[in-house]
């Protein structure tokens, strides 16, 4: 029986791994499954080493799926796609779907390794109904991670009946049971102060810590991390998509592109790639500028400046 701390721990190696090994995993499938998949699906109860528990290579529809993950009947209950980590997940959904729906499975997923959705097949609504599960558990909190995916849990799914999470709920930690919360604003006088009243001038020393608007927060050392952390965030919820690039911060440069180029031809003077994607941020801006285009990607995917704190302290 899965364990609840068992399930934080991987949630918490999956994170790690994404984080300093994503331009590795991104390049093979076959990595992504060893390295992310299947240790979830492991701490989720799935026994992927005994087929009767789950079968590799499914054929469904006339194709083979990555996983059938077979319930307490012996009968395939979802069928799980695999792709490489950071590889775009709905050019298959719906193949997925279809397959499953002929072969008479009542769910279907896709993954690749950080982003996880699970569909109910057999449902007369629109897609963005059937969806039971999407997630990023790099843009996560890893409790609320947790939670999401007890719907995969093998006693669960392998039910007729599984229970899906309802948002937003947490889990704390050392709980015995699930607990629902909203996610609260952090005291002023701990020291977060709202994006909008935070005032950055030259010389203006870094943050310590960013919140974002799910609760979960972020480390900073230097200026140019807020930015990082943000276009991170944004591109792990599926907000910011490749079809948004790239992001232009003047009239002759890029902010965000999949190449660390501008328009010009020069490449970025200074820039980092996000962890597990192919998004490269331009950093060589000053505090003031990088406090500009944080509030103006806010506001470009619908979410307010005053919905990100930032800390003083140390």
């Amino acid at each position: 029986m899965m364990g609840l701390d068992e399930l934080v721990a991987c949630i918490k190696t999956i994170q790690k791994r994404v984080r300093e090994n994503g331009n590795f995993l991104q390049k093979n499938e076959t990595r992504t499954r060893m390295v992310l998949i299947d240790p979830l699906l492991s701490a989720l109860g799935w026994d992927i080493t005994n087929p009767g528990v789950v079968q590799a290579e499914f054929e469904v529809g006339g194709k083979l799926a990555d996983y059938a993950l077979l319930g307490q009947d012996g009968k395939p209950v979802m069928v799980l796609e695999a792709k490489r980590l950071g590889a775009k997940l709905d050019t298959h959904l719906w193949q997925m779907i279809n397959y499953a729906n002929m072969a008479g499975i009542q769910y279907a997923g896709i993954t690749d390794g950080d982003h996880w959705e699970i569909y109910k097949v057999f449902e007369q609504s629109k897609l963005e109904d059937r969806r039971k599960l999407k997630i990023s558990i790099v843009g996560t909190p890893v409790y609320e991670s947790a939670l999401q995916l007890l719907l995969l849990w093998n006693s669960n799914l392998g039910s007729t009946q599984p229970i899906q999470a309802n948002v937003p709920l947490l889990i704390k930690k050392g709980a015995t049971g699930v607990k629902e919360t909203k996610i609260a604003k952090p005291s002023t006088s701990s020291g977060w102060v709202p994006l909008s009243d935070f005032k950055a001038q030259p010389g203006t020393a870094c943050p310590s810590a960013i919140r974002f608007w799910d609760g979960s927060e972020r480390r900073l050392e230097f200026w140019y991390e807020m930015l990082c952390d943000v276009v991170e965030k944004l591109y792990a919820e599926d907000k910011l998509t490749l079809e948004d690039l790239p992001i232009s911060s003047s009239k002759w440069g890029y902010l965000v592109h999949s190449e660390p180029v501008h328009p010009t031809g020069n490449a970025f003077r200074r820039y980092k790639q996000i962890s597990g994607s192919p998004l490269f941020v331009y950093t060589s801006l000053s505090a003031v500028d990088i406090r500009k285009y944080v509030t103006r990607l806010l506001t470009s995917y619908g979410l307010s400046h005053t919905d990100v704190y930032l800390c003083e302290g140390k």
